[in-house]
């Protein structure tokens, strides 16, 4: 049958099913579901797992309670073993602890233990044995429950990884803050001759027939070098770039933009805050 599974009839006249990844026998059909790279066995009403220890699910999950997130399968389980041990021990067992089975494992589905900042998870296989898992990277032994001589336990080897992943989850957030920041600067530099337009009773920015920002503030004036005041509500002015992201609040009696990004702003009537853009 299709997904490596074996139909045979027996001397009763009665089918059996073999999983040829595992060599393990079923009497009801299963059906092979996929999940990136990870495969499970749906027979009746529960899930097994195709790795070389068995796994079963808990009765009468649907399969959309089952979530992929890219290296690993979460499959939701209260059956956890007592001497599980979180990452956040403060975080409810209840959201943080479910069984998962890892893409290109094979040995046995393992107890999530939690997620780090960098997305990265620790889990618990059967014997108590502690690994760090990263997407690409497979599994690393961190620690044990019964740790020898010498060994790191749980608490400090976690506390290490913790603060590892949230300088890497830091890391990543600036890069990805400064690759926006550059598409941005270069669609910036690509937008000439920004207009405002008006629909209705509301007014938008218009770039040749392309509609930059939205009609839906109460006055935008012409753009001065990068920048435009817009009126929110009733003598309310602000401040926006040409593509709509707002860099002042509208919350001023009046706006005055200079060419060289200078912007004074009235509070009250003899009251103007000067800023520089």
């Amino acid at each position: 049958m299709k997904g490596g599974v074996y139909r045979m009839l027996t001397e009763d006249g009665s089918d059996c099913y073999t999983d040829l990844k595992t060599n393990r026998t079923y009497q009801e059909r299963p059906v092979v579901f996929s999940y990136g790279g990870i495969e499970l066995l749906r027979v009746g009403e529960t899930f097994h797992s195709r790795t070389r220890k068995a796994y079963t699910s808990m009765h009468g999950l649907h399969k959309d309670s089952l979530c992929f997130y890219g290296f690993y399968l979460k499959i939701p389980d209260y059956r956890v073993p007592k001497s599980c041990r979180l990452v956040d021990p403060v975080w409810s067992a209840i959201f943080d602890v479910f069984a998962c089975v890892l893409e290109g494992d094979d040995e046995e589905v393992y107890w999530c233990c939690g997620c780090l900042a960098d997305r990265s998870i620790v889990v618990m296989d059967g014997e108590g044995s502690y690994y760090h898992v990263e997407k690409g990277k497979g599994k690393r032994y961190i620690a044990c429950n019964a740790p020898k001589a010498g060994e790191a336990d749980f608490a400090s080897v976690v506390k290490g990884l913790r603060k590892e992943a949230g300088r890497r989850a830091e890391s990543v957030q600036r890069e990805r803050q400064q690759n926006e920041e550059e598409k941005r600067r270069k669609r910036l530099e690509e937008i000439k001759d920004v207009l405002p337009f008006r629909m209705g009773m509301k007014w938008g920015l218009k770039w040749g027939d392309r509609i930059v920002v939205p009609p839906c503030y109460r006055n935008i004036c012409i753009p001065v070098g990068g920048y435009c005041a817009f009126e929110g509500n009733a003598c309310q002015w602000g401040v926006m770039a040409l593509d709509g992201k707002v860099v002042v609040e509208a919350r001023y009696q009046k706006v005055e933009i200079e060419k060289d990004g200078t912007v004074h702003l009235t509070i009250i009537p003899g009251k103007v805050k000067t800023i520089k853009l």
